[in-house]
C-alpha cells in the first residue's frame, strides 16, 4: 500500500502556494494531484490544459472563470475544467483559500491566454 508524504512544489505565482499530492515522482502512473493556497489577493492567471482539471474547493471563497463565465466559489464546490476550456482563479478576500487540483495525467501542461 503507497503511503505519499505531500511535496511542497513552485507554483510560479506569487501568494500562491502548492504541494504536490500524487505525481509520477510520487508513483504515480496517470494521475496529478496538488493541493492549492491561494493568500489574498493571489490568483491563478487565465490558462488552459489540453486534459480536463477538477478544482475542489475546501477552504475559503474563490473568483472563478471558466470560459466566458466568472463566479464565486466556496467548500463544497467543484470547478470542472473540460479540456481547452480557459479557467483562472482570484482570492479577493482577507483570507486564505484552499483547493485541490486534480488532472487525470502525469503530464500537466498549461498554455496562459493573454
Amino acid at each position: 500500500m503507497p503511503i505519499i508524504e505531500k511535496k511542497k512544489s513552485e507554483s510560479g505565482f506569487p501568494g500562491v502556494d502548492r504541494s504536490e499530492i500524487v505525481n509520477v515522482e510520487l508513483g504515480a502512473c496517470s494521475l496529478t494531484v496538488g493541493d492549492v493556497i491561494l493568500s489574498p489577493g493571489s490568483s491563478v492567471p487565465i490558462h488552459f490544459h489540453p486534459t480536463e482539471e477538477a478544482m475542489v474547493i475546501l477552504e475559503g471563497e474563490l473568483e472563478a472563470t471558466l470560459g466566458d463565465e466568472t463566479t464565486t466559489v466556496v467548500p463544497g464546490q467543484t470547478v470542472l475544467a473540460p479540456a481547452g476550456v480557459k479557467h483562472g482563479l482570484v482570492n479577493r478576500t482577507g483570507s486564505n483559500a484552499r483547493l485541490m487540483a486534480i488532472f487525470p495525467t502525469d503530464k500537466v501542461e498549461r498554455t496562459f491566454v493573454d
